[in-house]
């Protein structure tokens, strides 16, 4: 059994769980969008963003730079599709890291529901120190909106 005796198999009525219901890869990747605002700030081609927002969105674009006085990386990425995969590969590192703070059966009830083999797998320690910085708004805007699902 994937959650051990952990759970308490009373029901299975959890609540909601540390993402308040959301999908676990958009809050990774609001947070890779708060991690590289500095590029995102900095990407004004209409082509190049056009790019970036197919990849990853405009949420996650007009969010990042919303928090870009969060921003942690100090390498600007021009190439809007290597931006893209920096910014779900930090954003996904930063939930791992984030994850690893709370309760077992909270980590595994999102870590179920993201893809097998992310970077919330194996985060570095630069991701470990941001987590909290980069989570904190991410909740914030998760909670203001209707729970998921």
């Amino acid at each position: 059994m994937l959650l051990e005796d952990e759970m308490g198999l009373n029901g299975g009525d959890f609540g909601p769980d540390l993402l308040l219901g959301h999908d676990p890869s958009r809050a990774a990747l609001l947070a890779g969008g708060i991690w590289h605002a500095r590029s995102l700030t900095r990407l004004i081609s209409k082509h190049d963003v056009a790019v970036l927002v197919e990849h990853v969105g405009t949420e996650v674009q007009a969010f990042g730079i919303r928090h870009a006085a969060h921003a942690v990386s100090t390498r600007l990425i021009a190439d809007p599709q290597q931006l893209a995969l920096a910014i779900e590969d930090d954003g996904h590192a930063c939930l791992g890291a984030w994850l690893d703070e709370a309760s077992t059966l909270d980590c595994r009830r999102v870590l179920l529901r993201l893809a097998v083999g992310t970077a919330a797998d194996n985060p570095a320690t630069e991701h470990r120190d941001a987590a909290g910085q980069l989570f904190s708004p991410v909740l914030a805007h998760l909670a203001r909106e209707a729970p998921a699902g």
